[in-house]
């Protein structure tokens, strides 16, 4: 039997016994209701202090939650964008080339530009120089820039290049 059912059975019990003994008077009935609840709050303390702990805990982990929440809707979206730059021709074009390029949509923050070279055609007589340049990276775009020197006979060179940021 649970300490609330023994409890509830003693008030009972004690309710019973008065009102056999002397029928109850108006004054007397709050004194045993007073009896039943003190009773009860008794029997029922233990599962209301383990109640308000677990409540305390679960407002706490909401409390969390939400600051994590918080900090992901104004976290700005990390993204990367990509593509190719160069030229590619015969006649053998004219060099330096230099080509602008505008991001889809423009980054809150200066991207990071990472670049490698992705093609190149050059005469198999004579060597092979060749600069690559990525200059004035902003939110919106950079510049690229390929070249050559000397007697290099370049037919093409193209660059590949990636900017992610915020």
């Amino acid at each position: 039997m649970s300490p609330l059912q023994s409890m509830l059975l003693l008030a009972t019990m004690v309710v019973n016994t008065e009102a056999v003994s002397q029928p109850l008077e108006r004054d007397r009935a709050p004194i045993i209701d007073d009896l039943i609840v003190d009773l009860i709050k008794v029997a029922m303390k233990p599962k209301l202090a383990a109640l308000n702990v677990k409540t305390k805990e679960i407002e706490r982990d909401l409390a969390v939650q939400r600051n994590r929440i918080k900090t992901l809707q104004n976290r700005k979206e990390f993204r990367c964008e990509s593509g190719v730059v160069g030229i590619h021709t015969n006649p053998r074009p004219s060099w330096p080339y230099t080509q602008s390029v505008t991001f889809q949509t423009p980054f809150e923050t200066q991207p990071t530009v990472t670049y490698g070279l992705y093609l190149l055609d050059t005469g198999y007589t004579r060597n092979t120089r060749v600069t690559t340049e990525v200059t004035d990276v902003t939110k919106t775009g950079l510049q690229i820039k390929l070249n050559t020197w000397a007697d290099t006979v370049l037919y093409g060179a193209r660059i590949s290049w990636m900017a992610c940021g915020h």
